[in-house]
Formats: C-alpha cells, sequence, structure tokens
C-alpha cells in the first residue's frame, strides 16, 4: 500500500498547519455558484487508523476532468490522480499506476485514505454538491458555509480568504478519516482577474 509522508506526531502537524490558515486576499467573487474551473494549491492532513499523513498539493478542476498532484515536503511527487468522467487513474511515486471508476475506492486502496472527488470538487469552493441530500448547513452571518453534511461526510469551515467566499482552511470527516485541507492560493481560469 502507497502511504503519503507518514507522521509520527500528526498532532504537530495539525497545529502547524493551523498556524498557517490564512490565504491570500482575493478579488471579491460574489457568488461561487458559477464556477466550473479552479485551480487551487494547498496542503493536506490525513489521520486515519491510527496514523497520520501529510502532502503538498495541486489540483487543476475542469467540468468533465480534475487532475490533483501530491508532493512530499521537499517537493517529489508523491502521487497523480487523474479522473475523467467515470474512470480515475492514481499514479504513484514508483510510478505504478491503478486505475478504477471510483476515486473514493481507489485512492483508499492505494493511498491508505479515502478523496471524496465528487463531493470536494464543491466543498473547496464553500458550497454543498448539488442533487445530493444536505443533511447539516450552519452558516455565519455572511452566510458563509460553516458546518455542513453530505454523504456521510462532516466538513467544518475554519477560515476564509479575507471576507472573499473562498475557504483557506475546512477539516473533513468521515467515519474515522479526519482530514485537514489548508488551501493556499486559487486561479480561475475562466474568470477575469
Amino acid at each position: 500500500m502507497f502511504q503519503l509522508v507518514r507522521l509520527s506526531a500528526s498532532g504537530l502537524v495539525l497545529a502547524l498547519l493551523l498556524s498557517c490558515a490564512s490565504g491570500p486576499p482575493l478579488a471579491p467573487i460574489e457568488t461561487t455558484a458559477s464556477i466550473d474551473e479552479f485551480e487551487l494549491t494547498g496542503r493536506v492532513a490525513v489521520k486515519y487508523d491510527g496514523r497520520g499523513y501529510s502532502a503538498r498539493m495541486r489540483w487543476h478542476h475542469e467540468p468533465a476532468s480534475d487532475e490533483i498532484w501530491l508532493y512530499s515536503p521537499v517537493g517529489s511527487t508523491l502521487a497523480t490522480l487523474v479522473a475523467s468522467g467515470n474512470q480515475a487513474t492514481l499514479v504513484t511515486a514508483k510510478k505504478e499506476s491503478f486505475s478504477s471508476d471510483n476515486v473514493q475506492q481507489l485512492t483508499r486502496e492505494v493511498l491508505g485514505w479515502d478523496l471524496p472527488l465528487s463531493g470536494l470538487r464543491h466543498w473547496v469552493l464553500g458550497r454543498a454538491e448539488p442533487d445530493v441530500a444536505v443533511m447539516l448547513l450552519e452558516q455565519d452571518d455572511q452566510s458563509r458555509i460553516k458546518k455542513l453534511s453530505q454523504s456521510d461526510w462532516h466538513i467544518e469551515y475554519f477560515a476564509y480568504s479575507g471576507d472573499s467566499l473562498l475557504p483557506s482552511s475546512m477539516v473533513l470527516n468521515y467515519r474515522d478519516l479526519r482530514m485537514r485541507l489548508i488551501i493556499d492560493g486559487w486561479k480561475f481560469p475562466s474568470l477575469a482577474q
């Protein structure tokens, strides 16, 4: 099983990520509903089954495809995930290639933890996944999501980039998996900036 950088002190890494939670200021975006293409850079820390993993991340999302690169702290590629339609391929640092029609199952089997790509492409934009039942939704006084539950995932938003609608720090919980995502930068190729 391929594993990201394993942490003997996962709590330390989560504390470090929390201390860097605020992202750079962004141009005002009045709604994220129309955003269908983005690129983000950030960091992910996962705690699962008593172990901790962390990586830097770059994600390019288009309406019909996703490419996600996970990097070690020194910049070497740990894994690359390409998803298009109903097919996903994950390539490890050892150039081993794995494919599946279920991204969450593929990442669980190869990386050792679940990546909820279908929901995450909406959750990182601070919105619920459309056409999926919302079990819990709490918003702040600016109508930004504070807590959201969908598809057995529970998402808590800790920070947004300034006064924008774009999250910069969030935690996702699913069964005994805890994933912290810090977003350091955004690009929107289809929006004039």
